[in-house]
C-alpha cells in the first residue's frame, strides 16, 4: 500500500466515523445501528490496518450554505 492509499484510507476513516457520530447524536440512527456500523468501520481499519488522531478527527470540515443555488436557478 502506497503512501496516497494510506492517506485516503486515513480520510475515509475519518470521515467515515464523523458521519457515524453526527447521525448518532442527532437521533437518526438508533444505538443499535450505531453499534453496528462502529463494528464494521473497526473491522474495515483493521483490514486496512488504517489509525486516525483525534486530531485528525477534528479536521474535518462540513460546509453548507442555506443561500446555496446552481447558477440556472438564478435565472
Amino acid at each position: 500500500m502506497d503512501d496516497t492509499e494510506k492517506m485516503n484510507n486515513r480520510e475515509k476513516l475519518a470521515i467515515a466515523v464523523f458521519c457515524t457520530h453526527f447521525l448518532y447524536v442527532n437521533e437518526f440512527i438508533t444505538f443499535s445501528n450505531f453499534k453496528k456500523i462502529h463494528d464494521r468501520l473497526r473491522d474495515w481499519q483493521y483490514k486496512n490496518k488504517v489509525k486516525v488522531t483525534e486530531a485528525q478527527l477534528d479536521s474535518i470540515d462540513v460546509i453548507y450554505d442555506d443561500n446555496a443555488t446552481y447558477e440556472e436557478e438564478e435565472e
